[in-house]
This record gives structure tokens, sequence and C-alpha cells, in this order.
């Protein structure tokens, strides 16, 4: 009896290296496919991504050397602390990340904590 629970318990413990192998085994046999689908998901990526965020990333880094992000911050600040309990300035982040999407938003986030306009809570 217990000799049978350790090979479930074994079984257990190696099922995520042997999903591995079995999907790289894959890979190997279907490698053609892959190739094609990978050329293909970077095409698009180049295609469609690149170009729709690039403006986004440009324009926001432009815009956080001005004084616009401590403009905002003053205006917005009796909205913000209360709804979101961050300084007025995370109102910058919060609309540009509305109009642009998540990656955008998030590196904005990040370049605000780094420039010390909002701080971790």
């Amino acid at each position: 009896m217990r000799k049978s629970n350790f090979y479930i318990i074994s079984l257990k413990r190696n099922i995520l290296p042997i999903t591995f192998l079995i999907f790289t085994l894959l890979l190997v046999v279907f490698s053609k496919t892959n190739l094609s689908s990978a050329k293909d998901g970077l095409l698009l990526w180049a295609t469609a991504v690149v170009p729709s965020l690039l403006p986004f990333f440009i324009a926001t880094e432009l815009l956080s050397y001005t004084n616009i992000i401590n403009f905002i911050g003053k205006v917005l600040n009796k909205f913000m602390r209360p709804i979101f309990n961050v300084p007025g300035e995370g109102a910058f982040a919060f609309i540009i990340g509305m109009i642009s999407g998540y990656p955008v938003g998030a590196k904005i986030v990040t370049k605000l904590r780094q420039d010390r306009y909002m701080y971790k809570i």
C-alpha cells in the first residue's frame, strides 16, 4: 500500500517537467508550422502593435518632461486622493492609461514612481 502512494507523490512532483518535455518534443516535431506561426506573430507585432503604441510612448515621454504632471496634480488632487488614495499626479497616469491602454499606463506609473511623484502605499 505504501509503495503506490510513493508513485503518486513522484508523479505529482514530476508532472511539470514531463509536460515541458512533451511540449518541447512537439515543438521539434512540428517545427515547420511553429516557424511560420512565429514569423506571422512577429509580422503582426511589427505592423499592428508597434505603430499603435509607439506614438503614445513618445508623447507620454515628452509630456513627462514638461510641467503638465504638476499642473494636473494640483488640479485633480482633490478628486484622486479620496477616490484612489493616490496623489493628484496619478491622474496623469490614469488619463493616459485610459486613452492608450495597459502598457503605456504601466510605464507612466513606473516613471512617476521613479521621479518621486508617487510613493508606495
